[in-house]
This record gives structure tokens, sequence and C-alpha cells, in this order.
């Protein structure tokens, strides 16, 4: 699958990196020079995980994007030996009501984390649509637009890229739209093996369809 230019763009400099994080270069020694000492070797050059600030756009897995798996190597995508679970809206959502949700992702030998999700519109003139709005609640979590504004992506950022013993979370606000209309939720999350590398990550995706429901307030009020 080819990825937008944007994205390609960064998959190519975060492999790129990897490549010129290994190389030593010694400075050139002046022919018939002879102050001018051996050859100084420099430092490698610096080199970040890729996407350790966040994704780029369009990769929940949901409505044709791919997923991190377009710049993460490792295990087939959804292997046994990890849970990717959504807390807060099992339930299904209220509409225009606020949801505080909570995204947990557990791995084995997982160094590093990342994800990112959507919610869109299921179906109907809206389909694929974002549906709501997302607020963060820490600076574990970010919140970006679509290539042209819509959807919104949630996502993690640098500070909640660090799991504890093996556990990522990410919580967030997510404001349901006042429609009366199916939404579907798209994840998809990394478990980093923490060599600063794309290599050896595990890609999970899940997606959960949320339906609206009563309001138990509004209902207690009508009656």
């Amino acid at each position: 699958m080819s990825l937008p230019g944007p994205a390609a763009a960064l998959c190519a400099a975060g492999l790129f990196s990897l490549a010129t994080a290994a190389l030593v270069t010694a400075a050139a020694v002046p022919s018939g020079d002879s102050d001018a000492g051996p050859p100084v070797a420099t430092r490698p050059a610096a080199h970040t995980p890729p996407h350790i600030e966040g994704p780029p756009p369009g990769h929940t897995g949901g409505f044709g994007e791919p997923t991190c798996a377009a710049c993460h190597f490792g295990a087939p995508l959804n292997a046994p030996g990890a849970t990717l679970e959504v807390f807060g809206i099992d339930d299904g959502y209220r509409p225009g009501q606020r949801h505080p949700v909570t995204i947990r992702f557990q791995s084995f030998d997982m160094l590093a984390a990342g994800f990112q999700g959507s919610f869109r519109f299921e179906d109907g003139d809206r389909r694929g649509a974002g549906a709501g709005e997302i607020r963060p609640l820490d600076d574990r979590v970010t919140v970006v637009p679509g290539e042209d504004g819509d959807p919104e992506y949630v996502q993690h950022t640098r500070a909640g890229s660090a799991p504890v013993d093996g556990v990522a979370e990410w919580t967030f606000e997510w404001r349901a739209p006042d429609a009366d209309a199916p939404v579907v939720l798209h994840l998809a999350a990394n478990s980093g093996g923490g060599d600063d590398s794309p290599l050896d990550d595990l890609v999970y995706t899940a997606s959960l369809l949320l339906a609206p429901t009563a309001d138990p307030a509004r209902t207690q009020a009508s009656r």
C-alpha cells in the first residue's frame, strides 16, 4: 500500500536516521600537511525513535487508512500476546455529552508505546466524517487535525510514549456529537522494543462501534 507524501517522507526520514546514526566519519588530512595531526572521529548523529512525538495523521486502520505497521515492522498485525482496551464508552454514548475515555495497552517486552485513534460517523451521508470533539486531559495525549482538517486524531505525545511495567494508558475527554447516529472509534497502537528503531515492533488495532443511548437525566426529567 502506498503512503501519502508526508507520511512516506516521515517514514523515510526515520529509516534514514537509523543508518546515519551508525556512521562515524573521519576528518580528511590534507596531503603533505605534517602538522594536521591524526584523523578526528566525529560523534554519531543523534537519533530519535521514529514518531516518538506522535504518528502522522491518518494511521488508525479505519476507513481504508494504513496503521502503525506502515512504518514499524516486527510480528504480523495483531499477533497474540497483547491487549488493547477502551474504557468509559462501553455502553455507547450520550449525544452532546462529555465522556472520559481511557485507552489501555498491554504487551510483552513493551519498552515504548504509542497510539492513534479517531471517532467518525459509521454510515450515512456523513460516513467517515469526524464525530464529536476530543480534548486532552494531560500531557500524555494530544489532538491533531487530519490532512483536510477533519477528522481529529487523538494520539500519544513524547511524555505519553513511556509505559509503566509493560502497560501504557492514555486518557482524554470526548464530547459526543449531538446527532443520533452510530459512531465508530478506530485505534492503532504500537509496542516498541526500545532499540530506537522501527524494527521488532508490535502493532495492534481495534474498533469499537458506539450507538447513541438515552441520557438518564433527560429520561427522568421527561417523565
